[in-house]
């Protein structure tokens, strides 16, 4: 008996015989706030997994796409406001296209930004080895999973002294974090990971650079771009 009545009310929500105000409030409004609440809630709880991220993302966009349906199948059959009728279209549109932009942009950060690293990095090992400066050659460039490997072979510089090894560590860590496009890599949690040798390929140094080594203020140019572009500046 539930599951006939669960049946036909599925059915004339489909064939949009729920009111407008029903689809609009409760199918829309109502289960996308609580959609909201249960993410903000689950993703402070749990690791993040991208996969599983995604599949959340996924499921969103596949109800909007569901509510933008039954909105605009019960819309067409209502008889009240032509104003309200066409509000309520126009609200579920906007939030599909958010929907899908979000869900694009998201799938883009973790999978197809990682095919472009890698491929420029492809590239740019065609071009090496490469005389970065009078003192340092980068001999080889790779990435595995969220870390980016640089070699380097170092020439008439003594790292034999531990006070010249973190002064040269900060220098190359101070650089890192000034550099946009390093800078924007680090944003998104990879680690730079720089290796120094000598001219027998004996190692001299490992450094490793993460966003925090770059401080909290890593995001202030950031926040203030965000300010003026709302300021339309």
């Amino acid at each position: 008996m539930i599951l006939e009545r669960i049946r036909i009310y599925l059915s004339k929500l489909i064939n949009g015989d729920v009111p407008l105000v029903v689809i609009f409030w409760l199918w829309f409004i109502f289960i996308s706030v609580c959609i909201e609440t249960f993410m903000q809630v689950g993703f402070q709880f749990n690791n993040k997994n991208i996969y599983l991220e995604l599949f959340i993302y996924f499921l969103i966009l596949s109800y909007s796409i569901f509510v933008f349906f039954i909105t605009f199948k019960s819309a067409n059959k209502y008889q009240g406001s032509k104003f309200w009728s066409f509000s309520a279209k126009t609200i579920v549109t906007l939030n599909l296209f958010f929907s899908i932009a979000f869900f694009v942009e998201t799938y883009k950060y973790y999978f197809l930004e990682d095919y472009y690293i890698e491929k420029d990095i492809e590239d740019f090992k065609q071009n090496l080895p490469i005389q970065v400066d009078l003192n340092s050659v980068l001999i080889d460039i790779y990435k595995k999973e969220k870390s980016i490997f640089y070699k380097y072979t170092l020439f008439g510089i003594d790292l034999s002294n531990e006070k010249t090894k973190n002064m040269f560590t900060k220098q190359i860590k101070d650089s890192l974090c000034e550099s946009e496009t390093t800078l924007a890599l680090l944003k998104k949690d990879y680690i730079l990971a720089y290796k120094y040798t000598n001219e027998n390929d004996e190692e001299l140094l490992d450094i490793q650079t993460k966003k925090e080594d770059c401080g909290e203020s890593i995001y202030d140019l950031d926040i203030v771009n965000s300010l003026l572009k709302q300021q339309g500046v």
